[in-house]
């Protein structure tokens, strides 16, 4: 690149088109869910194909299965059980899960995180789209407690009317946001327990993607409910399937081995089904925030619900090492000006030379003005030229744009991890910032960012003409409007980063005056 305003131009470019355009590239192109094949799809009976997408709210059952359940001394009835970390609301219609309230996350109001689905309910239980037992009235066994002697909790419930025989164990944990959940079902063969409609989902609103989600081998493949036209099956290498937001989830992990599993559109939303055969089937119910050390220790890879992008390999370091931090100074916020520090200590040599291959440039430009007047009819003499002068000079043109380019992992990796940690949900900074997950409310920290974006432009020795420098001067402005909505975190590191970045070209600037 002959010209240090283009390469500055192009940089900044290329760093927005990679920060702005990588999650939906990778996203679209190696993100893509891994369809069954039409002969596939068809091996299942043709009432079972599509389970849910006639499915009505409330399915009446047939005149068979109406007098089976003719059972008057049974009756509808609410199970509330409570541990440390949750209080969830079971029912006994459809042995099912009504709502689950996440005591150590609030809403904006204060009120718990309250995950729920509409519609249908979670742990439903389906043979096909005609015939439904999420409305049977099964008895119930075992004691409404709160955990207080005892570690663990077991609600029992069952259904049998002489053909039709289901016992349902939820197994709950005084600490854990999982249920073990243990059936034993007879007399229907295949049948589909549902995760719910949008069970796990709070918020719709944030840019983040909400909706199905699975985990095939050690790949994320995440699907976006309006984008799902017809029921999509997966069979091999599946360990969860579940339902997210951007700080929430639910989802079913079989340690049982599953027949398939279907993901099928419902009034804008999808529909999760797990089929197992009948028989005895085991499996696990989260419905968690997701942290991420609490679902590692499990080992059954639900540690990807959280996407942390391409960088991923970087990302989950620096994502330790912010939490190290924090147990240390207690603020979230000091965490990240700490660990804006530190991260860009190794890059300090290689931005110096950077900013003085630029100075010298700098320095240079009358020369290469020069030339370009005299060789402007001739761009291959003119290039040669150039490259010559480089060459006695012992310049290298690219020595400013590298220390940028090898910065990009880095700052996507922590792009990401700001985005999306829930550590950093509604945790407070200092003064006016009271969650730095979510923007600055008086915009302070982005119009900070941008003005010292500029500063940081003006101290840098530049080549480009008249015109490139209006260019130039536009993006502090670009950066700012678009920093106004970004998490006040990502901002915070944004500023720091640029601050620290003014301090080593003022280091630079000095040094170059004392040695002319």
């Amino acid at each position: 690149m002959e010209n240090n305003g283009l390469r500055a131009i192009l940089a900044v470019i290329l760093s927005m088109l990679i920060l702005f355009g990588s999650q939906y590239i990778f996203t679209k192109y190696f993100q893509n869910p891994e369809k069954l094949s039409q002969k596939e799809t068809n091996t299942l009976p043709p009432q079972e194909q599509k389970p849910t997408e006639t499915l009505p709210a409330k399915l009446p059952l047939t005149k068979k299965e109406e007098t089976k359940k003719d059972i008057k001394d049974i009756k509808y009835r609410e199970i509330e059980i409570e541990n440390e970390v949750f209080k969830a609301t079971l029912s006994n219609e459809g042995a099912t899960i009504k709502k689950v309230e996440l005591k150590r996350y609030k809403d904006k109001k204060g009120f718990p995180i309250l995950l729920t689905s509409t519609e249908v309910a979670p742990l439903s239980i389906y043979k096909d789209k005609n015939l439904d037992f999420s409305k049977l009235i099964f008895t119930v066994e075992g004691p409404e407690t709160n955990f207080s002697n005892s570690e663990k909790v077991n609600i029992t419930f069952k259904y049998s009317d002489g053909e039709l025989s289901i016992k349902r164990v939820l197994t709950f944990h005084k600490r854990d946001y999982y249920i073990d959940v243990n059936e034993e079902v007879s007399g229907i063969g295949n049948y589909y327990v549902t995760l719910g409609k949008d069970f796990g989902i709070f918020d719709k609103e944030d840019t983040s993607h909400w909706g199905p989600v699975i985990l095939k081998e050690a790949e994320r493949i995440e699907l976006k409910p309006s984008k799902i036209k017809e029921s999509q099956q997966y069979k091999e290498g599946i360990k969860w399937i579940a339902q997210e937001d951007k700080y929430f989830f639910s989802a079913i992990v079989p340690l049982t081995k599953a027949n398939q599993y279907v993901i099928s559109p419902m009034n804008g939303n999808a529909l999760i089904f797990v089929d197992f055969n009948e028989g005895q089937n085991q499996y696990k119910l989260f419905v968690s925030p997701k942290e991420y050390d609490y679902l590692k220790k499990f080992n059954l890879g639900l540690e990807h619900i959280i996407d942390f992008g391409f960088f991923s390999i970087i990302a989950r370091p620096l994502f330790w090492f912010l939490k190290l931090l924090y147990s240390l100074t207690h603020n979230y916020g000091i965490a990240i000006i700490i660990l804006t520090i530190i991260v860009r200590i190794p890059f300090i040599p290689l931005v110096n030379r950077g900013q003085k291959s630029m100075q010298k440039l700098s320095e240079l430009q009358p020369k290469l003005m020069k030339l370009r007047e005299q060789y402007k009819n001739d761009p291959q003499r003119l290039q040669k030229e150039m490259m010559e002068l480089y060459r006695k000079y012992k310049i290298n043109p690219m020595g400013g744009c590298l220390p940028i380019l090898l910065q990009i992992p880095v700052f996507f990796a922590l792009y990401q991890i700001l985005t999306i940690a829930i550590e950093l949900r509604q945790a407070p900074f200092m003064l006016w910032i009271q969650d730095l997950s979510a923007k600055d409310p008086y915009y302070v920290l982005p119009i900070l960012m941008g003005a010292t974006m500029l500063i940081q432009q003006k101290m840098t020795p530049s080549t480009m003409d008249s015109t490139q420098q209006k260019i130039m001067l536009l993006m502090p402005v670009v950066f700012t409007f678009i920093f106004l909505s970004f998490p006040s975190g990502l901002v915070l590191y944004w500023l720091v980063n640029n601050v620290f970045g003014i301090i080593q070209q003022f280091y630079i600037n000095q040094k170059t005056k004392k040695s002319v």
